[in-house]
């Protein structure tokens, strides 16, 4: 046998999209690790897609209320003469589901505590007293708290919208006035400030498509997260499409018109990238090329919509299910047209899009890997427990490179509340002395090897129920060849 290297000095990866994400977060990403903790321990269901949709709306908001953002522009009347009631109302409507959003989001025992204590403080006589809750509301001390006075300052800008509507007209200084009041509760909440162009969350901006993630695993360094910023940016549009379609089924709430000003201003702002920051660093001509033909397609079938499909939203109901065709087509072609750039013949034969993002292709993926990954952790177990150190020291290499591949791929398609069992273990790997001497050491090895190995068994189980693998069976001779080929890299 070949001596192998000892594990602390391999490369223990790091998940480069939390490295991209991170890095996108800027000044905030202190604050938003303190969110992931508060989200991970939420016990709500379905958490990650409320908190998406709930920021999804304050960026709406804050991208509608600036008027050459919005729908609003795309009107031949001028400004100054026009009635925003409409407007007003649109507004009203989203505020009104964000604030139903952050009820589910503020579990009942916090909820609770912080209306009791709002309640206490406001029977205060002592001016002193008083102020000192406004500037603790202020300081927004834990996620909850944050999201409990972003709740509270809606359902008030809500109370004042509605006062404002029984006017004669509403004109364009009120509706101006208005959307200040709002942009100033969204800006200065502390944890639930809306992303800015380019940041990315790591409650839902991942890329869940196995054939996108083993295509950007192959781009050079130095261009990869530009690339990868490109399609974070399409399948957040496209994220934002899927409420748009389930809302355009029967009469068409109002929160509507507001998303679709959202996804026509955010892909304007992609095109800017795609023009000023991709394209120039694509690498060869060709790439850059279809960077820019990707930029132009998207800015001049964004400019149809809106000329054509957004002017008629008052008019026409079915105008926004055509405006969310339209643009959600759109999106599909340019992710296709970009896998196409990137790697020709990648995206061909029929439905192209369906096979890139396929739902099945990543279950069945996460589910081999998953497999793989416990096989190996219970070999690692099994030879400690034998007292085999060299044989474990084989296995526990191939696992630090097991995880690089998986950090990569099956990663990616993993539920957002299962990360930080991942994350532990490879802090774990990073952090391992080798070899483990002494019977403390080596029995806390085991215990962690197998804690972690009931936890992929576990996954892979839940992973096995999922709708998309109905009828699949799991392949275990491949899944089997793929271990194997771990295991003898290090012999």
């Amino acid at each position: 046998m070949t001596a192998v290297q000892p594990p602390h000095t391999s490369r223990v990866p790091r998940d480069f999209y939390e490295d991209l994400i991170r890095a996108s977060q800027g000044p905030q990403a202190g604050f938003l690790s303190e969110r992931e903790r508060w989200l991970r321990a939420l016990p709500v269901e379905a958490r990650e897609e409320l908190l998406f949709e709930f920021e999804m709306l304050l960026r709406g908001v804050e991208r509608y209320v600036h008027l050459h953002d919005g729908v609003i522009d795309t009107q031949d009347q001028p400004l100054v003469t026009r009635d925003f009631r409409e407007e007003l109302k649109d507004v009203r409507a989203t505020l009104s589901q964000a604030i139903r959003l952050a009820r589910h989001l503020l579990d009942p025992d916090s909820t609770q505590k912080l209306q009791f204590r709002r309640y206490v403080e406001t029977q205060l006589a002592d001016d002193r007293m008083r102020r000192s809750r406004i500037e603790g509301e202020l300081v927004q001390e834990t996620p909850q708290e944050s999201l409990f006075v972003l709740r509270q300052s809606f359902e008030s800008l809500r109370n004042l919208i509605d006062h404002l509507l029984q006017l004669p007209v509403c004109g364009f200084s009120l509706f101006n006035d208005v959307g200040n009041l709002v942009l100033r509760e969204i800006v200065l909440n502390r944890f639930f400030r809306p992303f800015r162009l380019n940041e990315f969350r790591l409650e839902y901006d991942r890329l869940r498509s196995v054939r996108l993630l083993t295509l950007l695993s192959t781009v050079p360094a130095e261009t990869r997260p530009l690339f990868t910023t490109a399609y974070l940016g399409l399948f957040r549009l496209l994220h934002y499409l899927a409420y748009v379609s389930q809302d355009a089924q029967g009469p068409i709430p109002r929160r509507v018109r507001v998303l679709l000003g959202l996804v026509r201003s955010e892909a304007l702002s992609l095109v800017g990238f795609l023009k000023n920051e991709l394209a120039p660093k694509a690498g060869p001509k060709p790439l850059q090329a279809a960077c820019l033909r990707i930029a132009r397609d998207i800015a001049r079938e964004t400019d149809r919509v809106s000329r054509d499909i957004l002017v008629e939203l008052d008019r026409d109901r079915a105008a926004a299910a055509r405006a969310s065709y339209a643009f959600t087509q759109l999106f599909q072609t340019q992710v296709v047209t970009l896998t196409e750039a990137l790697s020709p013949g990648a995206a061909s034969g029929e439905a192209p899009f369906e096979q890139l993002a396929s739902s099945t292709e990543a279950a069945e993926r996460l589910r081999k890997d998953l497999w793989v990954f416990s096989q190996l952790c219970r070999a690692a177990e099994g030879h400690l427990r034998n007292d085999d150190v060299v044989a474990a020291e084989a296995v526990i290499s191939s696992i630090v490179a097991f995880l690089g591949y998986f950090q990569d791929g099956s990663y990616q398609l993993l539920r957002y509340v299962d990360y930080e069992a991942f994350d532990r273990f490879s802090a774990l790997l990073t952090e391992l002395p080798w070899p483990p001497e002494g019977p403390a050491v080596r029995t806390r090895l085991i215990e962690d090897l197998r804690g972690f190995s009931m936890v992929l068994e576990n996954t892979f189980a839940a992973v096995s129920r999922r709708a998309q693998l109905r009828g699949f069976t799991f392949d275990r001779a491949d899944a089997e060849l793929l271990r194997d080929r771990f295991l003898a890299a290090t012999r």
